[in-house]
């Protein structure tokens, strides 16, 4: 099987770092990491990623959620949350972009695993 490109947005690089550890660890993946809202609509659209995991506070103008939105316009992606706090995210915005998963930090190995493996097999 191909290596799945996954595309990491965050702003808090050991989150970042975290995440993609946690990935490979249990298979083979290729990621780009970025910060921002609009670095990720820029990223996903221009490259082919198979899943992106973003969170949704960023820092910058734009959110996850809209980032989300923007690259969901244009191409079918799979879109996992990472969140801190879910009770302070409007989760109409949230469902009106159909995310593959929810993850809340810290992030749960199982919980993690669990969304690739269905997305990925």
């Amino acid at each position: 099987m191909p290596k799945k490109n996954i595309l990491i947005v965050e702003d808090e690089y050991i989150t970042a770092l975290d995440l993609k550890t946690q990935i490979l660890s249990k298979g083979d993946y290729d990621f780009e990491i970025v910060a921002t809202g609009e670095e990720a609509v820029q990223k996903a659209l221009h490259d082919k990623f198979d899943m992106v995991f973003i969170d949704i506070k960023l820092k910058g103008n734009m959110d996850g959620i809209e980032a989300a939105e923007r690259i969901k316009d244009k191409k079918d992606t799979p879109v996992v949350y990472v969140t801190g706090n879910l009770d302070l995210v409007d989760t109409d915005r949230l469902k009106k972009t159909k995310p593959e998963g929810i993850l809340r930090k810290p992030i749960s190995d199982y919980e993690l695993m669990e969304i690739v493996n269905k997305l990925f097999t």
